[in-house]
């Protein structure tokens, strides 16, 4: 296996929900820079590449000192495109190795070098399995509620009505921050999560869905508060 890890970064041009958000300000810096950054300062990265289709995007990946190799194809795009597609195509732009080690970071994931040089660990610990971000959902899933007849609201799980919350089991989420594997496992698998993996917990403030407008403004306070202002 190679010493370092290739982390691809995959960047596209379009966003239906939050139009440009890959290049948008955040925290005085575009966005893609934050991870790009993160990533150049990881001990366990070799080199940082940027999937797009876009000139801009691939500029400033370029100026943020990331590699732009290749125009990644409009068929690989759009908002259906799956992100194992588009990893697999990098890898095979490249000719990436099958032992290589290759994090998918994704350009909305403002983490920091320590925590991906701790995924890179986790995945030198598990050459044969993914490793993928998560983030824990704060409230049981059993307290869940649902719309009810004449627009009411009720619980959706009548069975832990009594239950302490405490007493309820923990449950998580896809943080969709970054996942780690050999090429090889990237290779055989059709999605990230198409088998067991193993999960690398995020505090709460780094698994801040990134969708909505107001998701923006509730990441770059938490970014500041426990990265800019904890350095």
């Amino acid at each position: 296996m190679n010493a370092g890890v290739q982390v691809v970064i995959p960047a596209r041009g379009g966003s239906t929900r939050i139009p440009g958000k890959n290049l948008l300000p955040f925290n005085g810096a575009p966005m893609i820079q934050w991870p790009i950054r993160a990533a150049l300062e990881a001990a366990g990265v070799d080199a940082v590449m940027v999937s797009t289709d876009s000139e801009e995007i691939a500029r400033v990946g370029s100026d943020c000192g990331a590699d732009a190799p290749f125009v990644r194809p409009s068929k690989l795009a759009n908002d259906r495109a799956g992100t194992a597609p588009v990893i697999l195509h990098a890898l095979a732009e490249q000719k990436v190795s099958d032992e290589q080690l290759v994090m998918c970071l994704y350009p909305t994931a403002p983490i920091t070098s320590s925590m991906i040089d701790e995924a890179i660990s986790l995945a030198r610990k598990h050459p044969d399995d993914m490793v993928i971000s998560v983030g824990r959902h704060r409230s049981p899933l059993e307290r869940s509620l649902v719309v009810a007849e004449g627009g009411k609201m009720a619980l959706e799980n009548l069975s832990e009505l009594l239950s302490r919350t405490q007493d309820l089991p923990h449950r998580f989420f896809d943080a969709g921050k970054f996942y780690v594997a050999t090429a090889k496992i990237w290779r055989e698998r059709e999605t990230m999560m198409a088998k067991p993996f193993v999960p690398m917990l995020l505090p709460d403030w780094a698994s801040v869905d990134m969708d909505e407008p107001d998701d923006w403004a509730v990441a770059e306070a938490l970014h500041r508060a426990f990265v800019l202002n904890a350095s």
